[in-house]
């Protein structure tokens, strides 16, 4: 930048002598500055390219997924990945052999469809594409920064957005939930994201008596309940405490078992009441 000041100064006087010894300025610097570069969509197909090559390294690759989910964070660019056709090679990186590059991929898709219909309406007419995402996170071989990058795609795929969980129910999608927060194996962080992806599933569907014997059949409304036995995590317990306040008022019956459960959870994060949503936990107390 210094240099291309003296540049600047020196041509705007006409100081030969001066723009010799300062030289030609960075041509990527002056496109930068004065907006002359690729356009945001051609980057985002350079970034693509960079990271399907074979010959490329992996460094080169995972800086260009950087470059790539940070245009995406544009709701525009987001929208754009289906009108470049890059959907298709992206879904094909969820299988890469590198860890790296299944967990960008993963992250990308959770960044473009956060909040966006348009992006989730456009995922789902890839076929295999959220089956594939299911299979990442409930694979207990796969890396814990692969399967937790596939629970926040998952959750931006689905919240508020009916047909995707509807897709995503039907995928068993919801068997993943259970194993992840009943593990002592898995990381906090990790069950937050399984906590998470429960919440999304809500969003987008009514929450009933039919809803709950779904959720009772695949385990997991009394392994949620039981996370405010088992969990030290006073924001893992605060996440537990609005779906189970979200279930209540809908009016939903709990059974006697899941009562004593829930009898002993609230028991349990009681000192930590005061770091707690007052609402949830009064509303939760109601039912006891």
């Amino acid at each position: 930048m210094e240099k291309l000041l003296h540049w600047s100064i020196a041509n705007s006087q006409g100081d030969q002598q001066t723009r010799e010894r300062v030289g030609q300025p960075d041509p990527k610097l002056l496109e930068q500055l004065f907006g002359t570069g690729p356009d945001e969509p051609t980057l985002m197909k350079q970034s693509i390219t960079v990271i399907t090559n074979p010959e490329a390294e992996l460094e080169n690759k995972l800086t260009a997924f950087d470059n790539f989910e940070m245009l995406i964070e544009n709701m525009d660019n987001a929208n754009n990945i289906e009108n470049l056709k890059l959907w298709s090679p992206l879904l094909q990186l969820l299988e890469s052999p590198e860890t790296e590059l299944r967990t960008c991929a993963l992250s990308c898709v959770g960044t473009a469809s956060q909040n966006n219909v348009k992006t989730q309406d456009d995922f789902l007419k890839y076929d295999g594409g959220l089956q594939k995402i299911i299979k990442l996170a409930g694979d207990a071989n796969e890396p814990t920064e692969v399967r937790t990058k596939a629970l926040y795609a998952l959750s931006n795929l689905i919240r508020n957005h009916t047909s995707s969980s509807e897709v995503f129910c039907k995928l068993q999608g919801l068997e993943v939930i259970p194993p992840i927060i009943q593990s002592t194996k898995v990381n906090k962080k990790m069950k937050m994201r399984a906590i998470s992806l429960l919440s999304a599933f809500l969003t987008s569907t009514s929450i009933n008596e039919t809803l709950m014997d779904l959720l009772r059949k695949e385990g997991i409304v009394e392994s949620t309940i039981d996370c405010l036995n088992v969990s030290s995590d006073v924001y893992i317990a605060d996440r537990v405490l609005n779906i189970l306040a979200q279930m209540v008022t809908a009016k939903v019956q709990f059974t006697d078992s899941e009562k004593q459960k829930l009898q002993t959870g609230m028991q349990s994060i009681e000192p930590e009441k005061d770091r707690l949503n007052e609402d949830d936990l009064q509303t939760v107390k109601y039912v006891l």
